[in-house]
């Protein structure tokens, strides 16, 4: 009994501890050049979020986390992120996706810290990122025609 008393408090422990807090996140400010370093690992935990849980699950803490994503992507000294025609046209308009985007490349970058990547790689690792998630129906997002076409191409 007491064993799984135990058991039981470590598993809630964690699955505190592991959660994240997005009131935290949603009204944190950066506010020097540094703190855009020090919140890199929350921001790809953020990405992470967005990419292992459907599009319909917590809408406020995804909506949260894109939000935070974009407010390091528009002030990090570290990186540029560039939203070109390409990126356009895969996400056509779709606001959600688009954010879904940001998030990628997001990951990208900061799963490669060190390593120097173009636009090209930013992009395609992005893009790549981004239908892997579309091409999953438990995700419950509506790809854009260009995603739908790339989806279909790896199927035949």
């Amino acid at each position: 009994m007491k064993k799984s008393l135990l058991l039981i408090a470590i598993v809630t422990f964690c699955n505190i501890s592991t959660g994240q807090n997005f009131s935290e996140l949603s009204n944190y400010e950066f506010k020097t050049v540094e703190s855009y370093k020090t919140e890199q690992a929350k921001v790809l935990s953020c990405a992470n979020y967005l990419f292992n849980n459907p599009t319909n699950k917590d809408e406020l803490n995804r909506l949260t986390s894109i939000q935070y994503i974009m407010k390091w992507m528009e002030g990090t000294p570290d990186y540029t992120f560039e939203i070109g025609s390409k990126a356009i046209e895969l996400t056509k308009g779709n606001t959600d996706l688009l954010g879904l985007y940001f998030a990628a490349m997001s990951k990208v970058v900061l799963e490669n810290e060190g390593d120097k990547l173009s636009s090209e790689d930013i992009y395609n690792q992005a893009e790549q990122i981004l239908v892997d998630y579309c091409s999953k129906k438990e995700n419950k997002v509506k790809p854009s025609k260009k995603i739908k076409k790339i989806i279909k191409s790896k199927k035949e």
